[in-house]
């Protein structure tokens, strides 16, 4: 049986490793920087990253991105440090609420299926 490397302690981390991703992406890179993080001599495969329905989302949010980012192009004149840092958070934060949002609808459309569930099985809401 395979040994789980991906827990929910790591899954944060390597989610925030994504979420902050510089440069070209791909699966492999990521599998290389996953298994360095998370000290895994045998490596990381794809799939295992993959089965993760967070993780999957991620990485398609931050390639879509990326993608986006580097095909406009950039202007040549030299940055304020502190206006690249504000940059780059402004980023981290709204590919972090992008992420939220989703998980929110996710559990919305979770509670509407309980609520049908549970009118259907007569349950009643009588707080008294």
């Amino acid at each position: 049986m395979p040994k789980i490397v991906i827990t929910e302690k790591n899954l944060p981390n390597i989610l925030g490793l994504i979420n902050t991703w510089e440069g070209k992406l791909t699966w492999d890179l990521l599998c290389q920087k996953v298994a360095i993080m998370i000290d895994v001599k045998g490596g990381v495969q794809r799939q295992s990253l993959s089965s993760y329905k967070d993780i999957q989302d991620a990485y398609s949010r931050r390639k879509t991105f990326l993608k986006e980012r580097f095909s406009q192009p950039e202007p040549t004149k030299e940055r304020d440090v502190t206006l690249e840092y504000l940059i780059k958070k402004v980023a981290l934060l709204e590919n972090e609420l992008a992420r939220l949002n989703s998980l929110n609808d996710a559990y919305k459309q979770r509670f509407i299926v309980w609520q049908y569930n549970a009118y259907m099985h007569g349950v009643q809401n009588d707080i008294n």
